[in-house]
């Protein structure tokens, strides 16, 4: 194990492992780090789906009473269990499972390996079978209360987790969204763009600046993804 710091925050995480250089990367989304402490001062409970090894979900476990992580790819649930275990955190509760628009099982693969952060629903190569839940179901069974702070990294299957306005209306949660816009097709993108316009009453989403972020990828700019945070109006 090695010891690491995020904004002032040490844990430990493991040091042997394909994902060990990782660690090192102290720049990575910064931004988000920063983020998850200020909200920190707004909300007890922190939900983050795509939790991979943990760098965000370790994080949190030092700031929020209580965190709920899924990750469905089981290499990567691996590593991330044992990091949390050798913390001794006790407020930190794991599924390895993924959120979709209904209860059922789906493959999810990579080009890649297992357990790499890319692991997504539009690959089947070195895929798996995961069980996934709403977002609905999953704060029902958890009790889960209003006005947590949701963040969203799902690797592109983030469309189909807007469509539920009663879900969001009722819980309100502060949302912290990766959009991935190289995974979707134009028919996807659209259905993403028409669940979060009517969002728009509930949260302060630009779409004008969202379809523009598409435009680039349509002209060849590359991003592997877009970090938005969006509050309640």
């Amino acid at each position: 194990m090695k010891k690491i710091n995020r904004l002032g925050f040490e844990y430990y995480v493991l040091d042997n492992t394909k994902n060990s250089f990782f660690w090192d990367i102290e720049s990575w989304e910064i931004d988000n780090y920063q983020i998850l402490k200020d909200e920190s001062k707004n909300h007890s409970v922190f939900v983050h789906a795509g939790g991979w090894i943990g760098p965000f979900t370790l994080f949190a476990a030092n700031l929020y009473e209580k965190v709920f992580c899924l990750e469905p790819d089981p290499e990567a649930l691996k590593e991330l269990m044992v990091n949390i275990k050798y913390n001794k955190y006790d407020n930190v509760y794991v599924e390895g499972k993924a959120f979709l628009d209904s209860e059922k099982e789906i493959i999810i693969g990579t080009n890649s390996s297992l357990g790499q952060s890319i692991t997504n629903i539009f690959q089947e190569s070195n895929g798996v079978l995961v069980k996934t839940t709403t977002l609905k179901n999953f704060f029902q069974k958890n009790n889960i209360p209003k006005y947590s702070f949701l963040m969203l990294d799902v690797e592109g299957s983030e469309y189909l987790l807007f469509d539920d306005y009663e879900f969001y209306e009722n819980y309100k949660p502060t949302l912290l969204i990766s959009f991935h816009f190289s995974f979707l097709n134009d028919e996807n993108f659209q259905r993403m763009l028409n669940s979060l316009s009517r969002l728009k009453t509930i949260y302060n989403i630009d779409i004008d600046e969202l379809t523009k972020l598409r435009e680039q990828i349509n002209f060849g700019t590359s991003f592997k993804e877009i970090n938005r945070l969006y509050k309640l109006i």
